[in-house]
């Protein structure tokens, strides 16, 4: 935590980073998975030494997939938790500014356009 950043605002940042980590992962899930119907030329290769046949390649791919889908469900449940704090402010409107911004957008500009707000003010 740096010096001036609060918990709410690293959670905050927490907030916006996590869809981009989802995204990321999804698409090594998809990289991964995309292999696992590549046509292969040979059934054994040598890596780092050892033999692996397609089979203990097609096996280490699914499970990675499994690893990314519990780690895109984790991030999911997060990114609930941290909605759910915000939703218990008090005031709903901060609650709107929050998720709009937070959630709903990908740039604080998005967001004054989004919710409608004068730059000036």
């Amino acid at each position: 935590m740096g010096r001036n950043q609060t918990k709410a605002d690293m959670l905050l940042k927490e907030l916006r980073v996590i869809p981009k980590l989802i995204k990321e992962l999804e698409r090594d899930m998809t990289s991964s998975q995309s292999v696992l119907s590549s046509p292969q030329w040979s059934d054994m290769k040598v890596q780092g030494g050892i033999k692996q046949t397609q089979t203990d390649k097609n096996i280490n791919n699914i499970i990675k997939g499994e690893y990314y889908a519990e780690q895109i469900g984790d991030l999911d449940r997060r990114k609930g938790n941290i909605i759910q704090m915000i939703m218990q402010l008090p005031d709903i409107t901060q609650s709107h500014v929050l998720v709009t911004t937070f959630v709903n957008c990908q740039t604080y500009d998005e967001a004054i356009d989004r919710l409608e707000m004068n730059r000036n003010t």
